[in-house]
């Protein structure tokens, strides 16, 4: 049990409604958790209000509320603050004793890559025989054990509870993905960032961000709040580099494919049949590495996760160790063989500058057609529908269209915007039903 008032210390801007010398069991945002004497905070959504289920928080036992629009509720207390997602940050990081600080954590940012550098990162680690978290896309993993996600980066009540929990299970590192959606959110405030990584920036997201300023904005949020000693590395070959160098607090380092000013480069670089031989320049050496998974983009990732395990301590040896033992993400390239006579792969691309990269990086892997399945999902970014049929149509053989999650959208109407990218018709087949 906690007492109300001592977590009410930690936030700047608040009004007081009632008595809060009082114990809270926990803290809940889905009232459907809401055990007795527990803290509710009712968040206004894009989708549904908060506040619109006080009432059923108090009958399953909610004690107090954090708000943003004071009512008459039969409460002990209520707290009406500006904010209640930053309330929450705020006041989880307090609850669970602030076990980011006592973690190593590196938060991976940008449009692409994000995935496949935490699962790189779990790699080097758990060779070096530490014990990781992981946080994204996927999956969770709190040291052996994994939960399936929900977001690519949790609320923040969610994100304390985990890391607490990964203390109990003795994990020393974490790598996690972390969204524009998050920043924003508030959903990373409060977490103890070691290392910030900024990927790529590429049209995404704009049905929340609006446009591209307002997406390269969110993801500085991560590089701003850092501390002056934790570790910025920046991809030096993205055209935006310079903003989130700029904005970065902390020890900033770069890396980059074509640049020798980097700290972090490629000397030289050849493919293999499984994927590339790779001579990487580091502050401290060259570094030899057989990578076994193909595509350029995983060079760019590789070199990622080689600064960032770099500057948290571990050596060049185990770095190659574990990055030699990797072998890909789910969904990530994934080749599928069943004995088939031609190459089937899967592979999460869902944004115009994934699918490129995708198709190009496909084309070196065969000498016949390339035969491309995809859909968009609804409700999400709609600008990006006619480019991703214009790139699929240009650099595959043959196309088909299907549906991919439509939400609330016709899959019918999903198809016709992706149909005006199209430069020849006669290449493409739809087929709704996906399965």
């Amino acid at each position: 049990m906690t007492k109300l008032k001592k977590l009410l210390e930690v936030l700047p801007d608040k009004e007081i409604y009632g008595d809060i010398d009082c114990n809270i069991n926990k803290l809940e945002y889905d009232s459907r958790k809401i055990e007795k004497d527990d803290l509710f905070f009712a968040m206004s959504g894009f989708e549904q209000d908060g506040h619109e289920y006080i009432i059923s928080a108090i009958q399953k036992g909610a004690i107090a509320c954090i708000l943003e629009k004071k009512g008459d509720y039969p409460l002990k207390a209520q707290i009406k603050v500006k904010d209640s997602r930053e309330s929450l940050a705020l006041i989880s990081a307090l609850y669970y004793n602030c076990p980011s600080s006592k973690l190593k954590v590196i938060g991976v940012t940008g449009t692409n890559g994000k995935t496949t550098i935490t699962y790189m990162l779990k790699a080097i680690w758990e060779k070096d025989a530490e014990k990781t978290g992981l946080i994204g896309t996927v999956a969770y993993y709190v040291g052996d054990k994994k939960i399936p996600a929900v977001n690519t980066t949790p609320e923040s009540l969610d994100l304390q509870r985990m890391f607490c929990e990964m203390l109990k299970q003795k994990v020393s590192s974490v790598a996690m993905e972390v969204s524009s959606h998050s920043l924003v959110l508030n959903r990373v405030k409060m977490v103890d960032f070691d290392v910030a990584v900024f990927t790529n920036l590429n049209p995404e997201h704009l049905d929340f961000h609006k446009d591209m300023r307002s997406y390269k904005e969110a993801k500085g949020i991560l590089f701003q709040n850092l501390k002056e000693d934790s570790y910025a590395v920046i991809n030096l070959d993205d055209p935006e580099w310079e903003y989130f160098y700029n904005v970065s607090k902390g020890v900033r380092l770069t890396y980059s494919l074509k640049n020798k000013e980097a700290d972090f480069y490629v000397k030289t670089c050849s493919q293999t049949g499984s994927g590339f031989k790779l001579e990487l320049v580091t502050p401290v050496g060259d570094l030899d590495i057989d990578l076994k998974v193909l595509g350029d983009v995983n060079i760019y990732n590789a070199l990622a996760a080689v600064a960032s395990a770099f500057v948290t301590g571990t050596s060049l040896s185990k770095i190659k160790t574990g990055l030699e033992s990797f072998s890909g993400v789910p969904g990530r390239l994934e080749q599928v063989d069943l004995g088939q006579n031609f190459k089937l792969i899967i592979d999460y691309a869902h944004t115009p500058f994934a699918f490129e990269n995708l198709l190009r990086t496909v084309r070196k892997m065969t000498k016949g057609k390339i035969i491309f399945l995809f859909g968009c999902g609804g409700d999400r970014d709609r600008t990006k529908r006619e480019i991703m049929g214009r790139i699929a149509s240009n650099l595959a053989d043959f196309v088909i269209l299907t549906t991919d999650n439509p939400r609330s959208e016709d899959p019918k109407g999903i198809i016709e915007e992706i149909l005006k990218g199209v430069s020849e018709r006669s290449k493409v087949e739809i087929i709704l039903d996906r399965k």
